[in-house]
């Protein structure tokens, strides 16, 4: 199951594609959340803007910034920017911290001052 609907992404993105297409996209997406993070639960709704996101950052970085239709000008402005930012700030938010020991409550001193042995 896609972690994010066609829907989901043009709420983000206006774009001609078809929601087949998009649809296509979110498999790519959702590749790549699961190589990144390992599966995830398709309800939590953090996945699922991750996912939106990711694709809409797609859509848009194949598409030009800026669209001119006679004296109308729209521009995207620094949304690739911000967006990147958020799916980074959602990637740390996932990772969390990973912490190693080798025996609990236990230091070797030898180790810690190799000097003093």
């Amino acid at each position: 199951m896609p972690y994010s609907q066609p829907a989901n992404v043009r709420y983000l993105v206006e774009t001609p594609l078809t929601d087949a297409e998009i649809a296509a996209l979110i498999e790519e997406s959702d590749a790549e959340i699961d190589r990144r993070l390992g599966t995830q639960d398709p309800s939590s709704r953090l996945v699922r803007r991750l996912s939106a996101l990711i694709t809409a950052r797609t859509i848009r970085s194949t598409h030009p910034g800026s669209v001119a239709v006679g004296e109308y000008r729209e521009d995207a402005g620094d949304v690739l920017e911000v967006w990147e930012r958020e799916i980074e700030r959602i990637y740390r938010l996932y990772k969390g911290v990973s912490v190693k020991a080798t025996e609990h409550r236990h230091i070797d001193e030898s180790k810690r001052y190799p000097e003093e042995s």
